[in-house]
């Protein structure tokens, strides 16, 4: 049986499962992980390899279209996840949603830019811009206390 496993790569239970016959498919509709604990690496692919991604490396996660990208310093890797349930993975207080399509780490914010009707142009770290929306303008002035 393949199961999505959202668990850390050194996470004993994975080595229990494959003993089970288990194997880690990030394709799978069913999804594995450990309740009440924030995920501290995220599978993604670049050039059809599988990497666990350090979320502290993460500097924001993009939808565009069908697909969910995960911004590093390093590269660019694709998620087969989508935007919402990376939303809910990553549920400690290092990052934000800020539109419907852009999670950022709040830790990669260099600089706050206030523009006009309720929105906020972030730079982040890797010398991107992105765009908090008026949907979450208040969110993130509260989150951020500003």
């Amino acid at each position: 049986m393949n199961i999505k496993m959202l668990l850390d790569p050194d996470d004993p239970i994975r080595e229990e499962l494959r003993k089970l016959g288990i194997t880690d498919d990030p394709a799978s509709e069913y999804q594995i992980s450990r309740r009440n604990k924030a995920v501290n690496y995220i599978p993604g692919k670049t050039d059809d390899q599988l990497f666990f991604v350090d979320v502290k490396n993460i500097i924001f996660i993009e939808s565009l279209g069908h697909d969910v990208l995960i911004h590093t310093a390093d590269a660019v890797y694709r998620s087969s996840d989508r935007l919402k349930s990376l939303d809910l993975q990553l549920t400690d207080d290092r990052f934000l949603r800020i539109s419907n399509s852009v999670i950022v780490n709040i830790k990669a914010i260099r600089r706050i830019e206030s523009s006009m009707f309720q929105k906020f142009t972030l730079h982040l770290s890797d010398k991107t811009k992105v765009e908090v929306t008026r949907s979450y303008y208040n969110i993130f002035k509260d989150t951020l206390g500003i």
